[in-house]
């Protein structure tokens, strides 16, 4: 009995420890290569927000995007998951996207993605039926959104996992990270057919089979550069930014300004396992947003665990990048974020708040 009282009371201990213990950069407990420190900025910028979006207009904003001069979000909460507001007057224009299997319903709308060939394009990904579906914005605003543009279905390979965030480059090609039992990005094709591999799951794996679950732990935000075809993968648990060429070849490992690698625990659930944080679990990139105009690379950085902070997956401080991967400006804003976009001319940033609202910050 007194053995394990024991440890029980170091379990506690290590429970309410939260963020003290320091982590070391050790290569060899991952597959990372390349490392490269990022170091914070002389220069600190603080922005104040103004609403765009009030939390009264909408139910449960889920993911947003910034086409042209529209505003694209999913309301989760609504019968009309999908709805597109005016930027400038904040009006709303036209809302579609009924619950339901059919071309324009949807079951998860999880992701709203750019069409990067035309500016008029948008594509849904719905990560419960793991399909894309494109829709034209002008014929939306005139109720001509039955059926979509097109439609694509993902390939799922049993066994292989699936992905949570998704980017699709100009050269017809769509990428994925989630939960996966090899790569770190899985790239498709526009006919939704799996290709390949790009990266190694990061941590150094003692049992195959929990690997999807240790993929899970490193759960992260991608985009693409597409003046370099570039991958830049952000891990949201770590304050990790892989960095892959098209071809699959990794570039750098950034990692900083404060290093830390995932904290998680691999449990049971049943006949499987899954990954689950604690207290201990310490939340790093929440999102990265890239704007082709400055040649800027964005991250939203939180730096907070989930014992320290009821809104650690919020974060008030964006690391600006230049195209040399140096971290150029700090920027801190005044109310906490966990998604953002930046306008075209790179004057303004979006972001949605953490009071379920969509907000704006003047940069430029």
């Amino acid at each position: 009995m007194m053995s394990k009282s024991i440890i029980v009371f170091v379990a506690i201990i290590i429970m309410f420890a939260g963020c003290t213990e320091k982590t070391s950069l050790s290569t060899k407990k991952y597959n990372y290569i390349n490392y490269k420190k990022l170091v914070k900025p002389e220069k600190k910028i603080k922005l104040y927000s103004e609403v765009v979006i009030k939390e009264e207009d909408i139910n449960r904003i889920g993911n947003f995007t910034i086409i042209k001069n529209y505003l694209i979000l999913v309301d989760r909460k609504d019968d009309k998951q999908i709805k597109i507001f005016d930027l400038k007057s904040h009006d709303l224009l036209n809302s579609f996207g009924r619950r339901g299997q059919g071309p324009s319903e949807f079951v998860g709308p999880w992701q709203i993605i750019p069409c990067p060939k035309d500016n008029n394009m948008f594509w849904i990904y719905d990560i419960v039926t793991r399909k894309l579906k494109r829709f034209s914005i002008k014929k939306v605003l005139k109720d001509e959104f039955d059926p979509p543009e097109e439609i694509i279905s993902l390939t799922v390979i049993k066994g292989y996992g699936f992905p949570f965030r998704l980017a699709i480059t100009p050269h017809d090609k769509i990428l994925g990270t989630g939960n996966f039992s090899k790569g770190r990005v899985s790239v498709y094709n526009m006919n939704g057919n799996f290709i390949k591999d790009i990266g190694k799951i990061p941590v150094v794996l003692k049992n195959e089979k929990l690997a999807n679950q240790h993929s899970h732990g490193f759960t992260s935000r991608i985009i693409y550069k597409s003046s370099s075809k570039e991958i830049f993968v952000a891990t949201m648990y770590g304050s990790i930014i892989e960095q892959y060429s098209l071809d699959g070849r990794m570039i750098s490992t950034f990692h900083g300004p404060d290093t830390f690698f995932p904290k998680y625990s691999i449990v049971p659930v049943g006949k499987f396992h899954t990954m689950a944080i604690s207290n201990e679990t310490k939340h790093g990139y929440l999102d990265l947003y890239y704007n082709k105009k400055s040649d800027k690379l964005f991250l939203v950085y939180s730096g907070k665990c989930e014992g320290e902070d009821k809104q650690a997956n919020y974060g008030k401080i964006i690391y600006v990048l230049n195209g040399k991967g140096i971290i150029i400006e700090e920027i801190i804003l005044d109310t906490k974020v966990i998604q953002i976009n930046v306008s075209e001319d790179g004057s303004t940033i979006f972001g949605l708040s953490s009071e379920n609202e969509i907000v704006k910050f003047k940069y430029k």
